[in-house]
């Protein structure tokens, strides 16, 4: 049974659950079960592909290779375990936790001509994270999320790593917030330890500019309450395992070798939100400083570096297109007119891949809404593209 199918099973497994549970009440108790949660749990899916070009050819490795092209699809959910609010002596919250666990699911393809074997890279994900909210002007971020990689159909090429993350974030006003952090990040084709620096100008619930680094470059302009528009640049990549069946690299004759990527994205994305349980999104533009990498065991032991790589070829820039969706499911606490946690039902709007799950329900600025620091915790979580 592979990694897909009991994932698979496990979400089926989770929604069946929850759905019975609740068809299992018995209406005569006339009585109403309390959400314990004020987020929704989340399915996404996204599909990714970028055109095909020619390598130079110049290079060994290059000629055995021959060309590129990449298509890459997501699976996810994001379900909340435990909440906790905090209260004042007059029963008004001042500060919340959240835990959540997250699972990813990412499949890989690419293709080069030069290969007989078709790769399938895969990437399982499974993490914890929390978020404490001090009512005032200041949020806690932290997360670990393990992960393994392998080609598919080869299991001698699993191996299990593990990024994570740690943030701060200080809420100068609704119109300017600013983020400091620490990441563990494969996003770039290589393992990485990145400072965390961020901010923020305009409201999260009107047109904004936001600027984190190392993540992502976007300008956000809300249109009405059902449609999101937004144009930015960003880095996506990862480092997975592949099979050396072909023969790539045959000095010490390495079973299995390290595929590196990294990308720059700059384009233009409409966001749909018709119904409060589904949103989706399009997407496209073009892929810049397009970088691939080949790793060895035994050439990294020689090299006495684990990550540096014997082929390495920045390539064409391409066209890509990207779309998507987003179910919720569950019950939740009341949000109604309160600022935090109405957009803390867009918790999750980006993961580890650089997939923004098109989740988000950011309200509009003709809405009165209180309060002013969970609605960081929906822009702050838009962070995970980085594992």
């Amino acid at each position: 049974m592979n990694r897909v199918f009991r994932l698979t099973i496990v979400i089926n497994f989770v929604l069946f659950s929850t759905k019975f549970l609740a068809l299992s009440v018995d209406d005569s108790l006339k009585t109403v079960k309390p959400a314990k949660h004020y987020f929704k749990t989340i399915i996404y899916t996204d599909f990714y592909k970028a055109g095909k070009r020619d390598l130079d050819l110049k290079d060994f490795y290059s000629k055995r290779l021959q060309s590129y092209e990449l298509s890459q699809f997501s699976l996810g959910f994001n379900i909340p375990l435990l909440t906790r609010d905090y209260y004042n002596k007059d029963s008004t919250v001042i500060s919340n936790f959240h835990l959540l666990l997250t699972g990813q699911l990412v499949s890989l393809r690419p293709v080069f001509d030069g290969l007989s074997t078709n790769h399938k890279l895969i990437k399982t994900t499974i993490g914890l994270r929390g978020i404490y909210n001090n009512g005032k002007r200041s949020l806690f971020y932290g997360e670990i999320a393990p992960f393994s990689t392998r080609d598919r159909g080869f299991n001698y090429t699993r191996v299990r790593r593990f990024s994570t993350m740690f943030l701060y974030n200080f809420i100068v006003n609704k119109n300017f917030t600013l983020r400091l952090g620490y990441v563990r990040s494969f996003a770039f084709g290589s393992r990485y330890h990145l400072p965390f620096v961020g901010i923020r100008v305009g409201r999260l619930d009107g047109v904004n500019l936001s600027i984190q680094f190392p993540r992502n470059i976007t300008i956000n302009v809300p249109i009405g309450n059902y449609f999101r528009a937004s144009a930015f640049t960003k880095p996506q990549g990862g480092l997975y395992t592949m099979a050396n069946t072909d023969s790539i690299y045959y000095l010490y004759n390495d079973k299995r070798l390290y595929f590196g990527r990294f990308e720059f994205l700059s384009g233009l994305r409409l966001d749909v939100f018709p119904l409060k349980q589904f949103s989706f999104y399009l997407s496209g533009g073009i892929t810049t400083n397009n970088q691939i990498a080949l790793f060895s065991d035994s050439y990294n032991k020689k090299a006495g570096n684990i990550y540096k790589p014997f082929y390495k070829e920045k390539i064409q820039n391409a066209l890509f297109v990207n779309f998507g969706l987003a179910i919720k499911f569950g019950k939740v606490k009341s949000i109604y007119n309160n600022y935090n946690l109405y957009d803390a039902q867009d918790l999750n709007n980006q993961n580890s891949e650089g997939i923004n799950q098109g989740n988000s329900q950011i309200p509009s600025q003709r809405k009165k809404i209180k309060n002013i620091n969970l609605k960081d915790i929906d822009d702050l979580l838009e962070v995970q593209d980085f594992y």
